[in-house]
């Protein structure tokens, strides 16, 4: 019995993990090469003030300045990752708990696991959650001071 809860378990997490990878870098139309990560919605978008811009300056402008920001938009997005599983490892575990046993022997057991996965989930979820705000906050903090140097006016900084 324990052996298909661990493998069940076991597959959910594995399921929820799934990511893709893109193909390597890219030449984009600007000549300059481009990674997979560029296919993702952006983590934070700057608003500025577009009174006399030039919007395709204003494009390449915010390409190098996102790309400034890449090792942060990479820990906030691998934080989230880590939320979701977290988060998953917590479900399943209250699921288990559903799961029917004929001794009490097997449901002291199952209860310790269940309360164990779902400790362990609700720690995990809360810690990514808590470095995902703040490498999303450093991101928004290197892209907007980015733009600043670039004399753009943010409306929102």
């Amino acid at each position: 019995m324990r052996t298909i809860l661990l493998v069940g378990m076991g597959l959910l997490v594995a399921g929820c993990n799934q990511t893709t990878q893109g193909p390597g870098p890219v030449a984009s139309a600007s000549g300059t090469a481009a990674t997979g990560s560029e296919a993702l919605p952006p983590i934070y978008e700057p608003l500025v003030d577009m009174h006399r811009v030039n919007p395709e300056k204003y494009r390449r402008d915010l390409a190098e300045c996102r790309q400034q920001a890449a090792p942060q938009e990479a820990a906030a997005r691998k934080a989230r990752d880590q939320q979701t599983a977290g988060t998953a490892l917590a479900v399943a575990g209250a699921a288990a708990s559903f799961i029917p046993v004929s001794t009490f022997r097997q449901a002291h057991t199952l209860a310790n696991a269940t309360s164990a996965a779902q400790s362990a989930g609700g720690t995990i979820a809360e810690g990514g959650a808590i470095t995902a705000e703040q490498a999303t906050a450093d991101y928004a903090l290197v892209v907007n001071t980015c733009l600043t140097h670039k004399r753009y006016r943010l409306l929102r900084g």
